[in-house]
């Protein structure tokens, strides 16, 4: 391994990944905005600020190359010290785990009204996003690699609550889903998918938040776990693109021929029961329409259609 492999070289191929991925945030960003138009203000108001967040932090890591490698090449004292942009990389890193975090947090209330669990896990998300702060302060304050000890018990708070908040933040949702009871199979359909969706995204995240620090452990004096971490704001937002982007279009919701019958759970969730009456060749066509409304969105799944013939009129 070169001189500068795991120091220089593992900042620049993280800021590499770190770019492709924020490109790709920019490409869901996108697709949620012209697609979920009518999404409530607050869903769109994180988006948007993750978006605008990651925008900074992706520059902020490329900025942290360009002095290294640019304008302060051959300075051996400079390189053996971390510049301005690291600690600011963590703390934005963590403002938009926070964010992340938040949002799902909301979802979960949306779902359950839950005032006990609700504020725990508000609470775990603001630990994260602390840590995430005290770790830059303590970068700051030593800024030596050989002095990277003193940040280990900073490190393990951000990054140990930030995966222990995504792990309970999926439990509770998976928890709320499971515990739903409907007797209709393309609702089962559509609360498993969901299910899975929120376990998929938060292992996600909680396994790279493990693995910084797991590699930083190990080696403190490298910046492998920089490279990483590079990443890690744009990671946690895409999971919350990903999230938001799943979610079938309503279809026909303003379709004249509909009626909506809807009924609450004891839990706040809205599953609904859509009839579509068409006549056909002197019949009726009944069309049977799963949904579940989650942060103003609606998710639908169609059951079979069911003909009925003879003189019948709505």
């Amino acid at each position: 391994m070169g001189l500068y492999d795991s120091s220089i070289g593992a900042l620049l191929v993280g800021s590499w990944f770190n770019t492709m991925f924020y490109m790709l945030e920019l490409y869901l960003a996108y697709t949620y905005f012209s697609t979920f138009k009518k999404d409530n203000s607050i869903i769109k108001g994180a988006v948007g600020f993750n978006v605008i967040a990651d925008t900074v932090g992706t520059a902020n890591n490329c900025a942290c190359i360009y002095l290294y490698t640019i304008t302060h090449w051959g300075d051996k004292a400079y390189i053996l010290t971390q510049n301005w942009a690291v600690p600011t990389y963590v703390i934005l890193s963590g403002l938009s785990a926070f964010v992340v975090q938040l949002f799902l947090v909301y979802r979960f209330w949306s779902l359950s009204k839950n005032w006990l669990a609700t504020p725990f896990l508000g609470l775990c998300a603001c630990s994260a996003f602390a840590g995430a702060i005290a770790n830059g302060i303590t970068v700051t304050q030593h800024s030596a690699y050989a002095e990277r000890g003193a940040n280990v018990k900073t490190v393990t708070i951000w990054l140990v609550c930030s995966a222990a908040s995504d792990i309970l933040i999926a439990l509770a949702l998976v928890w709320k889903f499971q515990s739903t009871n409907t007797t209709f199979s393309q609702t089962k359909s559509l609360i498993q998918r969901l299910t899975y969706t929120a376990i998929q995204t938060g292992s996600v995240t909680t396994v790279l938040a493990t693995l910084c620090l797991i590699l930083f452990l190990i080696d403190p004096a490298s910046n492998i776990t920089v490279g990483f971490g590079f990443c890690l704001g744009r990671v946690y937002t895409l999971t919350m693109l990903f999230n938001l982007n799943t979610r079938s279009r309503s279809r026909g919701l303003n379709d004249s021929s509909s009626q909506g019958m809807s009924h609450q759970s004891a839990h706040n969730e809205s599953y609904g029961l859509r009839q579509n009456t068409n006549k056909t060749n002197g019949g009726i066509s009944v069309h049977r329409t799963a949904v579940v409304r989650i942060d103003d969105g609606s998710e639908e799944y169609d059951s079979d259609t069911k003909g009925a013939t003879g003189n019948r009129t709505l």
